[in-house]
């Protein structure tokens, strides 16, 4: 009886390992090493130019992605369009980043996160929402759900943004949103997560350093859901950041 019960808790012992085991990664692009420009805006209008940076993983289409001390950053943000190897200025208080994959839908994403302060001097006014946003199942610009970790306003917040309107020819609409002041300075970590259940329901919730914070439920009572899978990604405004581990996993 003695043995029976050792082999029943170490076979309790390797299920219980397994299910803890992380999850592999979709995407896990490398942005450490030497400092470096990965890519930037140019790369996106002119990527047929000698001496343009493009990356297979990330396309820039405003601002500037560089590694910097072995993790990834948008360096000082500034008003000024960037030139090929981003030298003078880095356009970066306007950043705009997805991957180039398209296909994910059910996914968790996963980043640390480092806001090292804000600016008013950028090509666009402070305003409240300036920060770093994570987008989710983006389709265009104008289609898209995103997820705002860090705002000038001290808000964590889920919208969706649909075609039609005067937000970059979009209207943003408001699922959710909690109180989270910003540890500028502070490395933070957060998980993302986005998951379809039955009736077309599309659930983001938002976990801040092992912490869920936020969950929010977009209906379709305010347009429809945005079912398709779709890129996932980074914005800022007028923010200076760094980030590292940026991983998408099954969600």
């Amino acid at each position: 009886m003695v043995f029976i019960g050792v082999v029943v808790t170490v076979v309790a012992a390797a299920t219980s390992a397994v299910l803890m085991r992380p999850r592999p990664a979709l995407f896990a692009p490398r942005l450490s090493g030497p400092d470096r420009l990965v890519t930037n805006e140019f790369a996106h209008w002119n990527p047929r130019t000698p001496g343009t940076h493009v990356s297979r993983d990330w396309d820039v289409t405003s601002g500037s992605l560089f590694v910097h001390r072995d993790v990834a950053w948008t360096g000082v943000p500034d008003a000024t369009v960037p030139d090929a190897g981003s030298s003078r200025s880095t356009g970066s208080s306007v950043f705009r980043m997805t991957t180039r994959r398209r296909d994910f839908g059910d996914v968790a994403v996963s980043l640390r996160l480092r806001n090292l302060g804000l600016t008013g001097a950028g090509r666009a006014a402070a305003s409240e929402i300036d920060g770093v946003h994570v987008f989710l199942r983006w389709q265009s610009p104008e289609k898209l759900y995103v997820v705002s970790l860090n705002r000038r306003d001290g808000l964590i917040v889920v919208k969706k943004k649909l075609p039609g309107g005067e937000a970059n020819g979009g209207t943003y609409v408001t699922l959710g949103q909690v109180p989270s002041l910003v540890p500028y300075g502070r490395w933070q970590a957060f998980r993302v997560r986005i998951a379809t259940s039955g009736g077309g329901l599309v659930t983001i919730t938002v976990a801040r350093n092992g912490r869920e914070v936020l969950s929010a439920t977009d209906d379709g009572g305010e347009g429809a859901a945005i079912l398709a899978p779709g890129a996932v990604g980074l914005r800022g405004d007028n923010c200076d950041f760094e980030f590292t581990g940026f991983r998408v996993t099954r969600a």
